[in-house]
């Protein structure tokens, strides 16, 4: 009776007990969750977290664990940036033969305020493909249940000395303002002595060009023998000698235009645009002295070194000594124009105009305009 008993009292505690486990349903895959690296970390500090998902290789039974493994590769973690993600996968054989991935996770802490932080636990989703089903197949249904453990790490601002800047999430290169300081402080001096020496070429070039022009030949010659007109005239400056010149430029274009080589107002004409074309070209020309004619001019022009100005001054020179003979020869009353006068002025203007200050930009373009048009007329 004693025996019967005992056995009752057995009986009765352990068979709930296996009836609990046999009701259990018996799940192939967990997660473990893995200590940090540090477990204590700085500003700016990269952490590493891994994490090991465990399931039974179910392949002889035609069956297989599906792990979503879309959405373990996430950007954040709670309050943790995630720097980078990897898996690694192994399998073991044990009891039964197992796949193991490690899942690991490069951090970075987001949250400025120090002291304790938790990398939250987040769900592994999963499916049981069974034998005869597809991968894909809707019907298989999807598991959340499975978690990772929270983790706890201490989180502190001190900045260590080995680390110069702080490397933000942004990652901005602001540059070395040094350098820029730098830069700003030559182009300052830069621009505060371009002015200055700008200016003081031209005063010095104005002077020299001046000095020049008033300058009698270098040979034994007196003053007063060179200098035999009104003093007004000695001083004219070179803009006004250009604006002269126009003036009866185009005062010889009217007339042509109007009334053609034979003209009542060529007589008038004549001397002030060979007076006019004089003034400028003993401004132009080096050497040359208020007693110098038009044909002197122009022996004085082919003394000049090649140049396409200096070709420029050459033409003026030309038709001042061409209307001087052809006063000389006519005299001052004479109603015929030696040559047709509206060429005549578009040459006198186009001369003119090579001489001023464009002149180092139109020659160039000149000489190209030249060089293309006679390898077009070669290949024709």
């Amino acid at each position: 009776m004693r025996h019967k008993i005992i056995f009752f009292i057995v009986a009765t505690i352990l068979i709930p007990i296996s009836v609990c486990v046999y009701g259990q349903k018996v799940v192939p895959i967990k997660v473990e969750t893995l200590d940090t690296t540090p477990t204590t970390v700085i500003t700016g500090q990269a952490l590493k977290q891994v994490y090991i998902i465990k399931f039974i290789d179910l392949s002889h039974l035609g069956e297989e664990i599906i792990i979503e493994e879309e959405a373990l590769d996430q950007k954040f973690l709670g309050d943790f940036d995630v720097l980078s993600f990897e898996i690694d996968r192994e399998t073991k054989q044990g009891q039964f033969l197992e796949n193991w991935w490690y899942l690991n996770y490069t951090l970075r802490v987001i949250n400025p305020k120090k002291g304790p932080q938790v990398i939250p636990s987040f769900t592994i989703p999963w499916k049981h493909k069974k034998s005869g089903q597809e991968r894909n197949d809707p019907g298989i249904e999807i598991d959340y249940g499975l978690k990772t453990e929270e983790v706890n790490l201490n989180y502190v601002t001190t900045i260590p000395e080995k680390i110069t800047s702080l490397a933000i999430r942004d990652r901005i290169d602001f540059g070395i303002f040094r350098t820029r300081g730098l830069v700003f402080y030559i182009a300052s001096w830069i621009l505060l002595i371009f002015p200055l020496g700008f200016w003081l070429a031209v005063f010095v070039r104005r002077f020299r060009h001046s000095s020049d022009v008033n300058s009698p030949e270098k040979e034994n010659v007196k003053i007063e023998e060179v200098f035999l007109v009104d003093s007004k005239n000695t001083k004219i400056s070179l803009w006004k000698a250009r604006k002269n010149l126009r003036k009866y430029i185009r005062k010889l274009k009217r007339m042509g235009s109007h009334s053609g080589e034979f003209s009542f107002d060529a007589p008038g004409i004549m001397p002030g645009l060979y007076g006019a074309l004089m003034d400028f070209l003993r401004i132009t020309i080096p050497h040359s002295t208020i007693g110098t004619t038009g044909v002197e001019m122009l022996d004085l022009v082919k003394k000049m070194k090649n140049g396409f100005k200096n070709e420029s001054v050459r033409r003026l020179a030309e038709r001042a000594a061409c209307y001087q003979n052809h006063i000389e020869e006519s005299g001052k009353i004479n109603y015929f124009w030696p040559t047709d006068p509206v060429d005549d002025a578009k040459s006198l203007n186009s001369s003119l105009r090579r001489t001023g200050r464009l002149s180092i930009l139109i020659g160039p373009a000149h000489f190209i305009k030249n060089f293309f048009k006679k390898i077009f007329n070669r290949g024709k």
